[in-house]
């Protein structure tokens, strides 16, 4: 089992940016408390699941984060929530 993010506090919670239930809500909730594989994904029935992780990046952008995924087999990703990188003056 891979090593989850720990909870990051400066996210808002999911309520708070998408309808409780949702698919939106219940990916961004996976994300909100230490990230969530493509694998738990599709266990969990989410259609479309690289939309969802699209529309979640949008909702956090605002808030300076943002979605990174990285490959942890050749079929299987994990997605987690960082700040924003700043960009050097």
């Amino acid at each position: 089992m891979e090593e989850q993010a720990a909870l990051n506090f400066t996210a808002p919670p999911p309520g708070k940016l998408f309808k409780y239930g949702s698919q939106n809500y219940r990916v961004y909730e996976k994300l909100y408390y230490g990230g969530v594989t493509t694998s738990e994904l599709m266990d969990m029935r989410i259609a479309c699941h690289t939309h969802r992780i699209s529309d979640c990046r949008e909702k956090l952008k605002p808030y300076g984060l943002e979605i990174i995924c990285e490959p942890i087999t050749k079929t299987n990703n994990i997605y987690n929530i960082r700040e924003l990188k700043k960009e050097a003056a």
